[in-house]
């Protein structure tokens, strides 16, 4: 039976107006993307068609794992197809470095553990994503609080918790099963770090439990359609 093999690769992050989806999905898997995820969210920006109150705008998240060779293939078909129609996909993407991603079946030499890196170091465009994992009803006030601190925008996905009634007996603590998770792009300037204080000091990051935040370095990012 084939095992699952460690591969150096890049994630992929487009994050969309309503119904562009499946377009999104059908550029990527032309341009060598080999699978994806969709997610519904709300856009808490003002990337997509319809400007005005973008703050209701539905929004897609779509997700793709891409092999570190592919990834400049698979970036710039999707940046000619947003240009090409921005009327069918516009918003924003990022390319998110991975040290290795785990494939079925993927044929390579260093299977045993974690792959050596391919290419060239990770490249710093000046941004960050944050990425807030909070009980379901808190992303609107985080928002709220890390746009008075800079961020121009965010999307907020729906998401389950996987704690189990024994989890809660062993820590202690009350974990609710609904989520959210919102995700927003900062620069690395005075925002990021303003961003960060002002949200860590909200009171559902107080009770063990209430959520959590981590940030990721983008490799790359770029506006859909514009």
């Amino acid at each position: 039976m084939a095992q699952g093999m460690f591969r150096p690769a890049k994630l992929l992050v487009a994050i969309v107006g309503k119904y562009s989806g499946e377009l999104v999905v059908s550029v990527g898997k032309r341009s060598g993307a080999r699978g994806g995820t969709k997610a519904v969210g709300r856009g808490m920006a003002r990337y997509f068609t319809g400007g005005g109150n973008a703050d209701a705008a539905v929004s897609e998240a779509l997700i793709f794992s891409v092999m570190f060779d592919e990834a400049d293939t698979v970036v710039q078909e999707l940046l000619r197809a947003s240009l090409e129609a921005p009327e069918h996909i516009s918003g924003m993407a990022l390319v998110i470095d991975v040290a290795a991603m785990i494939r079925p079946g993927d044929e390579m030499n260093n299977a045993q553990g974690a792959p050596e890196r391919a290419g060239s170091e990770c490249m710093d465009t000046g941004n960050t994503l944050i990425t807030c994992i909070i009980t379901h009803g808190q992303a609107d006030e985080i928002m709220s609080v890390a746009r008075e601190a800079g961020a121009r925008g965010g999307t907020i996905l729906g998401a389950r918790g996987t704690g189990t009634e024994d989890d809660v007996k062993f820590f202690g603590i009350s974990l609710a099963p609904e989520k959210e998770m919102l995700l927003i792009v900062a620069r690395n300037d005075k925002v990021l770090p303003a961003i960060l204080d002002a949200v860590r000091k909200l009171p559902v990051f107080s009770e063990p439990g209430g959520g959590i935040v981590y940030t990721t370095p983008v490799e790359e990012f770029f506006i859909l359609g514009g």
